[in-house]
């Protein structure tokens, strides 16, 4: 009885753990395609030749941030709305580096620890989004212009999983 009760416990995990996969796998699916379709699209279009990177940001709007060369060889950043209507281009010499980025956040924030920078596009500008914890067991974002790293807008939220 004990053997039996293992067996279908072990069975249980494996099915669980197949079914968890199978849907992740699911469910991003069609984010991984709008990645490749972003990438075609910025290609296609002559913005960038090649592409070192793509991610999704949704802030106000939702949009793609492609990272890569243009045809001058220059690092460039393309924002791509996520009805592919709406295209925004900087080279990355045009705007302030993550280094930058961190140093401005860093001196803003205080003690506070950065957990991540990324690019975006809210209110109607290119942005990088700093995510932070508070000490009261919040999460924090503070939001800088890519182009001269001004202070845009900053806000918190309590933190669930804390």
């Amino acid at each position: 009885m004990k053997k039996i009760i293992i067996t279908i416990l072990i069975v249980l995990c494996i099915v669980i753990a197949g079914t968890s996969a199978y849907a992740y796998h699911i469910i991003r699916e069609p984010l991984v395609e709008n990645y490749t379709e972003a990438s075609n699209f910025v290609t296609s279009n002559e913005l960038l030749q090649s592409i070192d990177s793509v991610h999704y940001y949704h802030g106000t709007t939702a949009h793609y941030v492609v990272k890569g060369l243009d045809e001058d060889g220059n690092e460039a950043i393309v924002w791509v709305k996520d009805d592919f209507e709406t295209v925004h281009y900087r080279k990355a010499s045009d705007g302030i580096t993550y280094e930058q980025a961190f140093s401005i956040a860093e001196r803003a924030l205080g003690e506070r620890q950065i957990e991540q920078i990324r690019l975006g596009f809210t209110r109607g500008v290119p942005v990088y989004e700093v995510m932070y914890n508070e000490a009261n067991q919040r999460k924090g974002y503070y939001y800088l212009t890519f182009d001269e790293g001004a202070f845009i807008k900053r806000y918190s939220i309590r933190n669930i999983t804390g």
